[in-house]
C-alpha cells in the first residue's frame, strides 16, 4: 500500500505526481490550511459587511418609521387646527347672520320712527 502516487493538478493545468513520503505533501497541507484560513476570513469579511449593511438598513428603516410617526403627529395637529378654524368660521358666519338680522331690524325701526315723525 506504500507504493502509490498522488496526482496533483497545478494552477497551470499540468499534473504533478507526488509520493506520500515527499515533503511537498506537508507543504501542500500547510498551504491548504492557509488557504482555508484565507477563505474563512474572506467569507467572514463579506458576511460582516453584509451584516453591517443589514444593520445600516435597519437603522434607516427605524429612522423612517420615526419620521413617519412624527409626520402622522404633525398631520393630526394640522387636522386639529383645521377643525378649530372651521369652527371659528362657522361662529363668524353665525355672528354675521345675527348682525345682518339686527341691521335689518334697526333699519326697519328707523323707517318706523321716520314714518311716525311725519305723522
Amino acid at each position: 500500500m506504500d507504493n502509490y502516487e498522488i496526482n496533483i493538478l497545478r494552477r497551470d493545468g499540468n499534473w504533478k505526481k507526488v509520493k506520500p513520503d515527499d515533503l511537498i505533501m506537508e507543504s501542500i497541507e500547510d498551504n491548504d490550511e492557509a488557504k482555508k484560513e484565507d477563505i474563512n476570513t474572506k467569507d467572514t469579511e463579506p458576511k460582516d459587511n453584509f451584516i453591517n449593511y443589514i444593520d445600516e438598513i435597519n437603522s434607516i428603516i427605524s429612522k423612517l418609521e420615526i419620521l413617519e410617526n412624527e409626520k402622522n403627529i404633525l398631520k393630526n395637529q394640522l387636522k386639529n387646527y383645521e377643525q378649530e378654524f372651521i369652527n371659528k368660521k362657522k361662529n363668524a358666519e353665525h355672528r354675521i347672520i345675527l348682525i345682518s338680522r339686527e341691521k335689518e331690524m334697526i333699519e326697519k325701526t328707523i323707517g318706523v320712527i321716520k314714518n311716525l315723525k311725519t305723522f
